[in-house]
């Protein structure tokens, strides 16, 4: 199996894992359905449809990062007609009540265009349901100015949203499902139970969920609410999608094409990503807030950044299964990854767990712990957390010839004379500050008064550090990942011999 087929088979499981169980899916289907037969039963004088919208509708739901979260579910509570309401007698007058008088409620919260309900009988979830007036060719929604309490309707369209997003998806979806009608394993089955289309997913499906995933990860600590929204990764991802057949290459096609495109939709210098689906007078720009906040445009821009580091440059650079399961722990989730890779490939996931884990000093080898006791090794000035959230990898140029090659950690013994670039991987969204403890060692460093340890920073604006090889003797290098003046993450030793 080449590299970029075993990279698949695990995002291929990766999405597996995080994907919703098609008992919770069933679960939610059936909640929402009842919570729209009681509504439009309880309003005799008034027409009501409940029906779902965003990633539940798309096939694209996330599992909760922590078991204690609930997940989102995005409904739209649909009049047939107006009757007179504005948008805040719909919301407050007629939608709260129901609401409230529906199910034992754990919470009922006021979001800025929706109720965001979480109902004792169904605490997987948190509805979050979006008052609305059928306007035939679109709808009406409710929004809220937050700054002066005031409503007023905007258009959407959220089921055209749906078949635009199906589209995009229509041919590999069909592919899938005639691949999955033709499997002989599978004919019996078929006559029993009909497929459960939503449980076919497209390499695009697959890839949104990764992405979003990612997302979670890099944002959980995220006081000011600058993580990327799901319908901009959902909306650019679906614009290049260009048909792929596989995860690795869809993830590949939307974060190398994600920045242009982004770019490419500008209007009058402002951010405008348009509701591809939405034909009212006044198009929605998903991207509207990015114009009044630069500092969220700034956010999506470092994501996207980080996610193409994490989900394909960094795999892309290390051969290790190890390495590689370790990257992905530290940008997707550790527990998750540790559980995908049981399943798939056992050995590895007791690899992974030492890379990711700091042992007990008196098993660490023998080598590495006469380097990190030399005198001359200065102790970081600040409080280390433990494990190794931070990989290394060190590329070797010969000057002489151009030549460049990777080198491993405490690798045969190099030449003097030639250059080497090491570079960071790790999942931490900025701003943040990398400093490089480097460590000489030998009589030669010692005669030339170059005995370093102390903590530099890295080149220019990069997760680079260069450095030669000068001295004979085995040198080591290390990584730390300061962020509001604290060590949040650090590399192990990475040990370079020199003849």
């Amino acid at each position: 199996m080449n590299k970029k087929d075993y990279l698949n088979n695990i995002y291929e499981k990766i999405a597996q894992a995080i994907d919703i169980s098609e008992q919770l899916f069933d679960q939610a289907e059936d909640k929402y359905n009842k919570l729209g037969i009681w509504m439009d039963r309880e309003t005799p004088d008034y027409k009501i449809t409940i029906y779902p919208q965003g990633s539940f509708a798309l096939g694209t739901v996330v599992k909760p990062v922590s078991d204690k979260d609930d997940y989102d579910l995005d409904l739209v509570c649909e009049f047939d007609k107006d009757y007179g309401f504005d948008a805040q007698s719909l919301k407050i007058k007629i939608v709260k009540p129901l609401l409230d008088r529906y199910d034992e409620a754990i919470r009922i919260k006021e979001k800025k265009r929706c109720w965001q309900a979480i109902y004792k009988s169904s605490s997987n979830f948190h509805m979050d349901i979006i008052p609305a007036i059928n306007r035939v060719v679109y709808i009406s929604i409710t929004d809220k100015n937050e700054e002066n309490s005031s409503y007023k309707y905007i258009g959407s369209n959220p089921k055209g949203y749906i078949d635009w997003f199906n589209k995009r998806k229509e041919t590999r979806y069909k592919a899938i499902k005639e691949a999955y009608e033709k499997d002989p394993s599978r004919r019996f089955m078929a006559k029993v139970e009909p497929i459960k289309e939503y449980r076919l997913k497209t390499p695009l499906q697959k890839s949104i969920q990764i992405l979003k995933r990612h997302r979670d990860i890099l944002y959980q600590d995220d006081p000011d609410h600058l993580a990327p929204i799901s319908i901009i990764i959902t909306t650019i991802a679906a614009q290049l999608y260009n048909n792929e057949d596989n995860i690795y290459d869809t993830l590949k096609t939307i974060l190398d094409n994600a920045k242009t495109y982004v770019e490419s939709c500008k209007k009058n210098g402002t951010y405008y990503i348009e509701n591809p689906s939405y034909t009212g007078i006044q198009k929605e720009n998903f991207a509207d807030k990015w114009n009044d906040n630069p500092e969220r445009a700034e956010a999506f821009f470092d994501w996207l950044d980080q996610a193409q580091t994490n989900l394909i440059n960094c795999v892309d650079a290390f051969d290790s299964k190890a390495d590689i399961g370790s990257l992905l722990s530290v940008s997707l989730g550790e527990n998750l990854i540790k559980r995908v890779f049981s399943e798939y490939d056992a050995p590895i996931e007791k690899l992974i767990s030492e890379k990711t884990s700091e042992s007990d000093f008196a098993l660490i080898p023998i080598k590495t712990r006469m380097l990190m006791s030399v005198p001359h090794r200065e102790n970081p000035p600040w409080h280390i957390p433990k494990g190794f959230r931070i990989f290394i990898k060190a590329t070797i140029t010969d000057p002489r010839t151009g030549t460049t090659y990777e080198y491993e950690n405490d690798g045969e013994p190099l030449e003097k004379g030639l250059s080497i670039k090491f570079t960071a991987f790790f999942s931490v969204k900025k701003p943040y500050r990398l400093k490089w403890q480097v460590v000489n060692t030998g009589n030669e460093a010692k005669f030339k008064q170059c005995l370093r340890g102390g903590f530099e920073e890295s080149d220019f604006a990069s997760n680079t550090r260069s450095e030669s090889t000068e001295y004979s003797g085995s040198h080591y290098i290390q990584c730390f990942l300061i962020k509001k003046n604290q060590c949040i993450a650090k590399s192990n030793i990475f040990i370079v011999n020199i003849k």
